[in-house]
């Protein structure tokens, strides 16, 4: 946890000066959002929080939050959750993870025929709902049966309305943070050693996707690489430990730690697939 003070309202003038160091329309349009909570809470001293946040817009948002020496909790679910909620919560409230269960829920999916539904499956059927994407969280996949966290706001209409992931019917029901099952879900990671000749990222895609130079050259090109939750265009830039990487319509991973180098000067690295 980290607990920072915002001594005075932020002016429109201080406003429109920090977003000025924001050139992307989308960095300026999340952080004007995030000033305005930050201002509403400071006003009422009352209960705000974010969209549900990807990783790349969970560091913007920190770092905008740190510099304005703002308190702010994280839900995270013990750091499990890739997708995560800043709230902003006022000092008279003692127990702050009491709160999480009166903002966000969890949905259980529950399939007709376990493992033939993937994670691709469910995040079509529940947007097919007309639900945007910052107003759900992460789903974790546990022996077929899937976890949806979504804001308590939408929780009973996806419950009234998800009625087939894919092509098959479901049953579903909310599920009570404190229970063991929420407790204990982990992310599904398969750990491997790739050599690689460098740690180039199209070298590492290439091996990891038995794909062609050029095909990976060309998903890039196109758009379909996102290094933590950013689109990434640079092809040759280096992986680093610890980076999440999703390659589209192939699959999403892990960067892990670099092992050793061969003999003929080649890099043994560690990756984790999602499955």
């Amino acid at each position: 946890k980290l607990f920072f003070y915002l001594l005075i309202l932020i002016t429109k003038e201080q406003k429109i000066k920090i977003l000025e160091k924001y050139k992307n329309d989308e960095e300026r349009l999340l952080l004007s959002s995030i000033i305005d909570k930050v201002n509403k809470f400071e006003k009422t001293d009352k209960i705000e929080y974010t969209n549900f946040l990807n990783l790349s817009e969970y560091n913007r948002v920190i770092f905008l939050l740190n510099e304005l020496n703002v308190k702010y909790i994280t839900f995270s679910l013990d750091n499990k959750l890739t997708k995560k909620v800043i709230f902003f919560i006022p000092s008279y409230i003692t127990d702050e993870k009491d709160i999480f269960s009166n903002y966000i829920s969890c949905i259980k999916v529950i399939p007709k025929l376990k493992n033939k539904l993937s994670h691709k499956d469910y995040m079509g059927a529940i947007y097919n709902l007309g639900i945007k994407e910052a107003k759900i969280g992460d789903i974790f996949l546990n022996e077929g049966i899937a976890y949806v966290f979504v804001f308590n706001t939408i929780e009973e209409y996806i419950l009234n309305n998800l009625l087939k992931v894919g092509n098959q019917t479901v049953d579903k029901e909310g599920v009570d943070f404190s229970n063991d099952e929420i407790q204990s879900l982990s992310l599904n990671l398969e750990e491997k050693e790739y050599i690689v000749t460098s740690l180039r990222i199209d070298n590492v895609l290439c091996s990891v996707y038995n794909l062609s130079r050029s095909e990976v050259k060309k998903k890039i090109t196109s758009g379909d690489l996102f290094v933590n939750d950013k689109l990434e265009c640079y092809i040759s830039r280096n992986v680093n430990e610890g980076d999440i990487i999703s390659f589209r319509k192939c699959g999403k991973l892990k960067i892990g730690s670099l092992v050793r180098k061969t003999r003929s000067e080649r890099f043994v690295i560690k990756i984790f697939r999602y499955v």
